[in-house]
């Protein structure tokens, strides 16, 4: 009886050390702040932002977004062919030392990321995540939701 509960017990220990392991470094946040600049146009190459608007983002829990968004967007079968997804919101953003394209639509509240340099391929961001980065955009930007 003792050698069976010391048995349960070691396995649950080592599942709880898997799980607590597991679970760090799938929703640790490395980065310290995101940099944010709004988006005129995407050309071929380059992005035309807009003048002087990086914003430079140090708040632990927006950063948090920016990368839970980046970490748990689904990816889109198929190839992209288009330069702006239907939005009204169109931003570039650098994490660490990654840059994304970020579209947010104020009607439907989706989201859009584009992980550069590859740009034939998007992911879809859900809906409340997306609401929360376009509250952070909004904020920062000062735009009315």
């Amino acid at each position: 009886m003792k050698v069976k509960l010391r048995a349960i017990l070691i396995s649950l220990f080592i599942v709880m050390v898997i799980v607590s392991t597991t679970s760090y470094l799938f929703l640790r946040v490395t980065e310290s702040q995101v940099v944010v600049n709004k988006i005129v146009k995407i050309y071929e190459v380059l992005p035309e932002v807009l003048p002087d608007s990086e914003r430079v983002i140090k708040d632990k829990e927006a950063v948090k977004q920016f990368t839970y968004a980046v970490r748990f967007a689904d990816k889109q079968p198929g190839v992209v062919d288009f330069t702006t997804p239907g939005s009204t919101n169109p931003f570039q953003f650098t994490l660490g030392n990654k840059q994304y394209y970020l579209w947010v639509s104020e009607h439907s509240r989706q989201g859009t990321l584009m992980k550069l340099p590859n740009r034939e391929t998007v992911y879809t961001i859900g809906k409340s995540r997306a609401k929360t980065l376009l509250e952070i955009m909004n904020k920062e930007y000062n735009m009315k939701p």
